[in-house]
């Protein structure tokens, strides 16, 4: 398992972290598999897509959960991060990531926050 933190800003920033898992997923003598990988937290978010994607996203989660009208004062980056989950599994073959070329895995940040520290947790497992 690898554990890494980064630094985000929001709200709803992306940050690409398929490079960041294939590295890892290069250093093992692993050739096929699965890689989990999962954010800690209640409030950010995971999700595959293209970077074509990321507005109309953006858009859908705007209008299924909007950032005003709620008594709690992020209560919209807890239920966005439901709505996009904190964890992914993806299957690797070939010590890359069994994805189309043009999509990234992305962590969302979704809180108006600067220099926050988000812990991503790599986890690896498959067959040489």
């Amino acid at each position: 398992m690898a554990k890494i933190v980064i630094k985000t800003h929001g709200p709803m920033a992306y940050f690409p972290l398929r490079h960041l898992v294939e590295n890892y997923i290069a250093k093992t003598r692993l050739s096929k598999g699965l890689t989990t990988v999962s954010v800690e937290g209640a409030t950010p978010g995971l999700i595959i897509a293209s970077r074509r994607e990321l507005d109309r996203i953006d858009e859908a989660l705007k209008r299924l959960v909007p950032v005003t009208g709620w008594k709690h004062g992020n209560a919209y980056a807890h239920l966005r991060s439901i709505v996009m989950s904190t964890t992914q599994t993806i299957p690797f073959i070939d010590k890359k990531l069994l994805l189309p070329e043009d999509y990234q895995l992305y962590l969302v940040e979704t809180r108006p926050v600067h220099n926050h520290d988000r812990t991503v947790l790599i986890y690896i497992r498959g067959i040489e």
